[in-house]
């Protein structure tokens, strides 16, 4: 497993790779319905590229042939957009080896704040890195109410 810049050649896996850990993963902590509305929104290669070049620090993890199994991303104002992993990696440390990534990144910046918006799984996930939880979010995607939860970890 390693960790590097995102590419544009990466776009259409991580297209897929989206897709794929909302399709597989998502229905442990929501309903079918919900999963479908959530698999709905997955970008299109184009708006992924669009998305990390936009001034984004966008990282994946690759297999041993350089095909991306996980994604993650940091806005300029310490956003995380973007915390995907293939189901296949799914609990191997491959969002934990990301995240690493990106921490370093927010800190060598000085970013004050690392915050999310996160579905449940990416909730436990954060909290055992230190986030805490504000609030839990109520929304509707596609007429379908749905839920996740905003999360913060301030970088002392």
């Amino acid at each position: 497993m390693k960790i590097r810049f995102y590419e544009p050649r990466d776009a259409a896996a991580v297209c897929v790779l989206y897709r794929r850990s909302v399709e597989e993963i998502g229905p442990k902590d929501y309903s079918t319905e919900q999963v479908a509305a959530w698999a709905a929104l997955t970008p299109t290669a184009e708006q992924i590229d669009a998305r990390a070049s936009d001034g984004r620090t966008t990282f994946v993890a690759v297999d041993d042939n350089d095909k991306p199994v996980g994604l993650i991303d940091l806005e300029v104002d310490g956003h995380i957009d973007l915390l995907y992993c293939a189901p296949e990696v799914s609990g191997s440390g491959v969002a934990s080896l990301l995240y690493q990534a990106l921490e370093a990144a927010a800190r060598a910046r000085e970013m004050p704040r690392l915050y999310s918006e996160a579905s449940e799984a990416a909730r436990r996930f954060f909290l055992k890195r230190g986030f805490v939880e504000l609030s839990r979010r109520q929304m509707e995607i596609g007429g379908v109410a749905i839920h996740n939860f905003a999360v913060e970890k301030v970088l002392g």
